[in-house]
Parts: structure tokens; sequence; C-alpha cells
């Protein structure tokens, strides 16, 4: 087990233990409110670049029963950026691999980063952890 999916106080999906999720349904992208998670900068990033592209969200509860037979899912944060999720509870999610829309999010994000992003200086070269 990679993560663990939390609920809210009524049963409905609030988040991973570490990250936000979406589902893909219909070729649109459901993610729970904010009502019980963090509104990770991720996910609002996410948010903002499906409606500039045209992607139908919703903002909603959601249960077992529409992860269980969404077509995709995704989780979202800071370190793992976007990552597929490919079964949940031991049951395959759509066809058991990363789909379209979840690699057009990836693209997407990773794109939006790279224009947008800052980098970070650093005064002196890092080292590998094996080297002196």
């Amino acid at each position: 087990v990679d993560s663990a999916v939390m609920l809210d106080v009524n049963g409905f999906i609030s988040e991973t233990n570490d990250t936000n999720i979406f589902l893909v349904s219909d070729n649109q992208i459901l993610t729970p409110t904010t009502d019980s998670c963090l509104p990770g900068l991720t996910r609002q990033t996410i948010l903002e670049i499906a409606a500039k592209e045209g992607i139908i969200t919703h903002e909603k509860n959601l249960s077992n029963t529409d992860l269980y037979s969404a077509d995709e899912v995704f989780t979202s944060g800071t370190i793992g950026e976007i990552t597929p999720v490919l079964e949940a509870d031991g049951r395959k999610i759509g066809d058991g691999k990363a789909g379209s829309m979840t690699k057009r999010i990836q693209k997407l994000y990773s794109a939006h980063a790279y224009e947008n992003g800052e980098p970070i200086p650093f005064k002196k070269p890092l080292k590998r952890a094996d080297e002196n």
C-alpha cells in the first residue's frame, strides 16, 4: 500500500494520507471539495490548467463507488506532482494503466511548472551522496 484514501465524517472521499485525489469519468475531472481536505497548491493549479484547456471539472462529494468505477484516478502533491493510481483496494482502476487524461494533465502541469517556476540558485554545486 502506497497511500490510504481518507474519508470525511460523512463517509465521502476527502484526500489520501499525503495528497489530493482526482477521478476521471467520462472525460471529466472530479475532485472532492475542500471541506475536509487541504486546498493544495498543486490541486488548485490542476483545476486552473484544466479550465484553461476546456476540460470540465467538478468539485463534489465522491464515494468509494465513484472511485472504483472511475476511468482513471490520479493524485497530486508538491513532491509527486501528478501520480496515476492504478488500483484501489485491490481493484484495478480502468485498464490498470495511466490513462490519457492523467498523461495529459501531467504534460500540462509540467509545462506550466517550467514556464512559471522560479529556479533556485545554488552557491556551489551539490555533491552526490557517493562523492567525498
